[in-house]
């Protein structure tokens, strides 16, 4: 179950608000704003709600000591789409591999149903590194 349901919502919702005032509405913008739902509630469980904004146009969140965030990338499919890369530690905050890239609302629903799994395949494929 996911701990707070209402700042997983307030989240989603600040998106969406920020994709439409910043890009007013454009293909990409109405391409992705069905997922936006389907990810942030399934980070949310995932991350027992340990979630932040990162930046402005990002999402952060920790699992198991990993550290994880979920964007939109241009060149994430043949229209762009989003994707939850990890956080490398170190100066600059690289990035690792991706654990999925979403491209449709199908995928998006997926990412919903099993990210929990995902990112703990993820996990033990890539151990802490310091």
């Amino acid at each position: 179950m996911i701990a707070n349901v209402k700042s997983a919502e307030l989240i989603a919702n600040d998106f969406v608000a920020y994709l439409y005032k910043k890009y007013k509405g454009t293909r990409h913008v109405r391409m992705v704003a069905s997922w936006i739902g389907f990810i942030i509630l399934a980070v949310a469980r995932a991350s027992d709600a340990k979630m932040r904004l990162r930046r402005v146009r990002q999402l952060e969140f920790e699992y198991r000591d990993h550290t994880f965030r979920v964007a939109y990338g241009h060149k994430v499919g043949p229209r762009g789409g989003i994707d939850i890369v990890e956080i490398l530690p170190g100066r600059g905050e690289p990035l690792g591999e991706a654990v999925v890239k979403i491209t449709t609302l199908m995928q998006a629903e997926e990412v919903y149903n099993s990210l929990e799994a995902l990112l703990r395949d993820f996990v033990a494929a890539h151990p802490l590194r310091n």
